[in-house]
């Protein structure tokens, strides 16, 4: 069963192997991660101790005329693996019960299927900083939309 658990978690890293093959070849596509129940300020996610914040959806947005997917998306919060999202809207909810106060680093890696392309890969990761209590968050909006690079290899 651990030979099972290992395999999957080389997966992803398999993939990256058979990606775009050059930068003229990448599909005209943008992606984004909303996040909400915490407060963004400076491309930085604010939350305070114990409160759970979610990223709500991973939107593909599709320029090509082709159809396009994602594959399954594969969180990860500061390098260990979190969570694994294998269907639209592609969400998870974070909860900081357990997250020391400070700063963490949430990743999100996902392949991304255009037809007559070859797979590219979503690369996003933001800092999630956790507050001792609510007076700590800064001003900024509870609902905030980050870009997601899409790159070949």
């Amino acid at each position: 069963m651990k030979k099972f658990f290992y395999m999957l978690l080389l997966l992803p890293a398999a993939l990256f192997v058979s990606s775009c093959d050059d930068d003229d070849n990448i599909p005209d596509v943008n992606i984004t991660a909303q996040v909400s129940g915490a407060v963004v300020a400076d491309n930085e996610v604010y939350v305070t101790s114990g409160e759970t914040f979610q990223i709500d959806a991973i939107n593909l947005v599709n320029k090509t005329g082709k159809d396009a997917a994602l594959g399954v998306v594969t969180y990860s919060l500061d390098g260990l693996p979190l969570a694994v999202s294998v269907a639209a809207p592609y969400g998870i909810e974070v909860n900081t019960t357990d997250l020391p106060l400070g700063r963490h680093v949430i990743t999100a890696t996902m392949p991304v299927y255009v037809v007559d392309y070859p797979i590219c890969f979503g690369a996003m990761s933001f800092n999630v900083i956790v507050v001792e209590d609510e007076s700590q968050l800064p001003a900024g909006p509870d609902t905030y939309s980050f870009p997601i690079v899409v790159r070949p290899k």
